[in-house]
């Protein structure tokens, strides 16, 4: 059974169909991408699946359990995003910004035990826990808003365009990040305009194009497909992982 599995999903926003009956399926300890141009409707599938806008039509499920509505009852059901321009609390402590991602853990022990995870993780941001959020560099800010996606320990990590702006030593330490979350049991369906350093982590990828799904399969497959690179990555397969050009 897979962990999140989408069916005939549509948004729309007004008259507007943004995502047009797509289905998907996450199995569990994967990394499963959704790759597109801008406009394509990746971003509005992540945040159907989060409740962060409503779903016109279709079903979603995780773990076999229809998903709720509400955003606060789906982060209990397991599902935390981490949303694209970071979106943290600029005011707030990197320590505070973290234990607002933790608000559905009651038991406190288990709530420090995801905090040190966090901190393991990424130890910048211990080194930096009593310092304003807003005050810290744009690949910091990132890792803090994956580390405070993480805080509610989900099972399924969503993550929205989690390199967009960063330097490209910056964008590998974050997708090593991703590969040792996956590794850790958490398992995570991302949104990301490098498709091809997503596709060399993923196990499995969905390519849409003006709301539906155009294009499916292993990650090891489409990473070689030429139409995919030409329609999709601009053409740039001469381009190694990092965005240098060999």
């Amino acid at each position: 059974m897979a962990l999140l599995e989408v069916k005939n999903l549509t948004v729309s926003y007004g008259p507007l169909k943004a995502v047009r009956g797509i289905d998907l399926e996450v199995e569990e300890g994967q990394i499963v991408a959704l790759l597109g141009s801008n406009g394509a409707g990746k971003s509005s599938t992540l945040k159907a699946i989060c409740g962060a806008v409503p779903r016109s039509g279709g079903s979603i499920q995780i773990a076999g359990k229809a998903l709720a509505r509400s955003p606060h009852e789906i982060v209990r059901q397991g599902i935390a995003l981490s949303p694209e321009g970071r979106q943290i609390f600029a005011g707030l402590s990197v320590e505070d910004n973290l234990w607002a991602g933790a608000y559905v853990i009651k038991n406190r022990r288990d709530a420090l035990r995801s905090l040190e995870r966090v901190y393991g993780m990424f130890p910048v941001l211990k080194e930096r826990e009593k310092q304003q959020a807003g005050t810290l560099s744009g690949g910091e800010q990132q890792m803090l808003a994956i580390g405070r996606a993480l805080m509610s320990s989900p099972r399924l990590l969503l993550l929205d365009e989690p390199s967009l702006g960063l330097a490209p030593l910056i964008i590998e330490s974050i997708f090593r990040a991703l590969k040792q979350i996956r590794q850790e049991g958490t398992t995570i369906l991302i949104v990301e305009q490098n498709a091809l350093m997503t596709l060399e982590i993923a196990d499995f990828a969905y390519v849409l194009e003006l709301g539906t799904v155009s294009m499916k399969g292993p990650a090891s497959s489409l990473i070689h497909e030429e139409s995919l690179i030409d329609a999709y990555l601009g053409g740039k397969k001469n381009q190694t992982a990092s965005g240098q050009k060999e």
